[in-house]
């Protein structure tokens, strides 16, 4: 056999490797491959000697150097090359016989592909065309002349005659060759990195915490964690597949990361991934929910934590206009008429009477305002059943606005050009449309995730926080939390009982975990609060705040909580002495209240709305990432109020909502957002949003075949 009849064997080879669809390169260096080649032969000084040009010449050691460790993946999990199965190929038996035990004794270390820039530009095997079918690997043949000195010293040719010599030579299908103009190193370490991070994944997350993180989510335990239970389901089924795989762990690992999409592929490398490996590695349950629960904290989420450089600008700028991603990030905000009737859940019905103008109008009637203990014995619905049951049948509703809601109240956005292209992971009708809760967060922070965030106990039967410094950081003001228990034991500053002195508690479970003395300009938490509901005795906790050192004081907020109540309060100008902030009392187990703040302090105008009013619902719809077939991440319901306006600058994205793509240039979309905000306009969608997935309420007024007042709870 010729060498030409067995390249055509190679070929075919070839041909049967890339029909798997995937291939890949050992980790096996190309001298030792191309010297068991040349070593192989018979003991004829023309094949075997380094200066013959018989089969040690440069074209075949190019094609060796570069192709000859290239695999692919049988049905049964077993390597092929371009050398297995050729059969009897004469003289050129032994050779592939040795390559391609060589080969297969060898593991893979990546993918295959050529860049089309390299076949092009550099090996020059052919003139190359995109629009090719295949490209050609190798130079096929080439003609050569001995000369006598040749011809003398290996005998055998004749320095008059022109002899054809066959090289190797394989046509790669279009598939195997990347277009995009990136290198080759750049490109082999997406694929590399994908296999790696998935094999740890499968390596080092168990089945048996998959499901439990599954069951977490479902019962609600993380927060936002609906958002990611897709995502754990799907490398749960990877997972069951990487266990009954026949194939071994690495080259299932290699074959199953080849065409995933790499957020499944860097599942472990994700938020939830983290969580899963944290729980993996023996972490306590409940730590790893706090540690889980403050990683979503959406005052954090997807945040740039470092200054991004010319270079990430210049980069990210490329992506987004070589995509033609630049018109949707210009911004506004969204209005009725660009909500698509079908996810218009209520329209409020109004009178049917068209509205004349009267130099009356701007004048307003004294709100007739409520307290928040008036509605404690309302009938309770889920927001399942209002929205089945309830809402069809409803001409109009009005909703309470109370002041625990200013991180409820929310307005939607969208993009000035609806044609522009796709940025947001939900599509169709929805595309491109996002929201906006009030302080320019994609959802509800509060300072229950503060005082948590800075180690404080935020789950004990009893709790009191204190933060200030929230507005335009001036405040420097030295506060402090203060409790009296009734045996008259004093929790604060200088009472012994924190956490940074010992760790002390009182006897009846006390303590001030966080201290703060110095904002920085930064917001600044107390906590104070009680673990042990058996140890505490009957009686009045009296609890206030003092000012220990005023700096430019501006007031505080502070929050009571117990049996799962929340009591906001906020006193808005400057502290001085001591302040009252209410008196807890415990009677058989039980507590109670009295205030001596007005809680969340008087009635104030939020986003054009005075607190502790009922308001009209113009609209209630969905978030758009649950509008037509859209169910990507945590659905939110959102009651659009009359005359709620947004006010200041509105953040028209958010990264979170980002596809993942543009996700990799998350940095510099961070820093756009932040800077390229929307103004408030009066044509605008605002009103109070909640996350279906958050504990929350909304007391509500219907009215249709019958009137009733409701609380909706979440």
């Amino acid at each position: 056999m010729n060498f030409k009849q067995f390249n055509k064997q190679i070929q075919k080879q070839f041909a049967k490797m890339c029909a798997t669809e995937m291939l890949f390169k050992v980790d096996l260096s190309w001298d030792e491959l191309w010297d068991t080649y040349l070593l192989s032969f018979e003991d004829e000084k023309v094949f075997r000697d380094p200066e013959s040009s018989t089969h040690n010449c440069n074209s075949c050691k190019s094609f060796m150097r570069r192709y000859g460790n290239v695999v692919a993946i049988d049905s049964k999990g077993n390597l092929m090359s371009l050398f297995s199965g050729l059969g009897d190929v004469g003289e050129y038996s032994a050779p592939s016989i040795a390559c391609d035990d060589l080969i297969k004794k060898s593991h893979i270390s990546g993918v295959f592909f050529e860049t089309y820039h390299m076949l092009d530009k550099k090996l020059n095997y052919e003139s190359c065309k995109q629009n090719q079918k295949s490209f050609k690997l190798g130079i096929e043949s080439n003609l050569k002349k001995y000369t006598k000195e040749e011809a003398d010293k290996f005998g055998g040719v004749n320095t008059d005659k022109v002899y054809e010599f066959n090289h190797f030579c394989v046509h790669l299908p279009k598939k195997y060759v990347d277009f995009t103009g990136n290198s080759k190193e750049q490109i082999e370490a997406t694929y590399r990195d994908k296999y790696a991070v998935f094999k740890r994944a499968m390596e080092e997350i168990p089945l048996d915490t998959l499901n439990l993180v599954i069951d977490l989510i479902k019962q609600g335990a993380l927060l936002d964690g609906n958002t990611h239970l897709h995502a754990v389901q799907e490398i749960c089924k990877w997972k069951q597949a990487y266990e009954a795989s026949a194939f071994s762990q690495d080259i299932f690992c290699w074959i199953s990361s080849y065409k995933m999409d790499e957020r499944v592929a860097k599942f472990k490398n994700t938020l939830i991934g983290v969580f899963c490996t944290e729980l993996a590695e023996g972490e306590e349950l409940n730590k790893a929910c706090l540690n889980w629960n403050k990683r979503v904290d959406p005052a954090n989420y997807h945040k740039a934590k470092s200054p991004i450089s010319q270079r990430q600008i210049e980069e990210a700028k490329k992506f987004i206009q070589e995509n033609g991603l630049e018109e949707a990030f210009t911004r506004r905000l969204a209005n009725i008429d660009d909500i698509k009737a079908s996810e218009i859940l209520h329209m409020n019905g109004g009178d049917g009477k068209i509205k004349e103008v009267s130099i009356f109008d701007n004048l307003k009637a004294t709100s007739t305002r409520h307290k928040r203990s008036e509605f404690n014995k309302l009938n309770e619905v889920s927001i399942d059943q209002f929205m089945a049951d309830i809402l069809p049948s409803c001409t109009s509703i009005e909703a309470y606005l109370d002041d625990r809601m200013e991180g409820n109240l929310v307005t939607l956005t969208t993009t000035v050009n609806p044609d522009s292209k796709q940025i947001t992971k939900w599509g169709n009708i929805a595309k491109n449309y996002s929201w906006t809760f009030n302080g320019n967060l994609a959802g509800k922070s509060m300072l229950k995730q503060a005082v948590k965030d800075a180690g404080g106990n935020v789950d004990g039967v009893l709790n009191f926080r204190l933060a200030w410094n929230d507005q335009n950081g001036l405040d420097g003001s030295d506060l402090d939390a203060w409790a009296q228990e009734p045996n008259n034991t004093k929790i604060g500053y200088s009472s012994g009982y924190r956490k940074d002195q010992n760790n002390k508690r009182t006897p009846y479970s006390g303590q001030l975990d966080v201290d703060n003395t110095n904002p920085k300009g930064k917001l600044a938490v107390e906590n104070i609060t009680w673990t042990k509901l058996e140890k505490m005795r009957d009686g009045v906790y009296r609890l206030w705040v003092n000012q220990y050192k005023a700096r430019n004081s501006q007031g505080f907020k502070a929050e009571i909580e117990f049996n799962g109540e929340v009591y906001s309060y906020a006193y808005e100008r400057p502290v001085i002495g001591d302040v009252k902030v209410a008196d807890v009392t415990l009677k058989n187990g039980v507590f109670s209240i009295k205030h001596h703040l007005p809680e969340k302090g008087q009635s104030k105008e939020i986003w054009g709305l005075e607190t502790n009013n009922f308001y009209k619902v113009n609209l209630v719809c969905k978030s758009p990432n649950h509008w037509g077939d859209n169910e990507v991440g945590n659905l939110h319901y959102f009651f659009m109020l009359e005359n709620c306006k947004a006010s200041g600058k509105i953040r028209g994205f958010h990264n979170e909502n980002l596809l993942p793509e543009i996700l990799k240039h998350r940095k510099v979309m961070e820093v756009l957002g932040g800077s390229h905000m929307i103004e408030p306009t009066d044509k605008q969608l605002s009103g109070v949003g909640f996350n279906a997935t958050v504990r929350d309420e909304l007391i509500v007024k219907c009215s249709g075949n019958f009137k009733r007042m409701l609380k909706v709870k979440f």
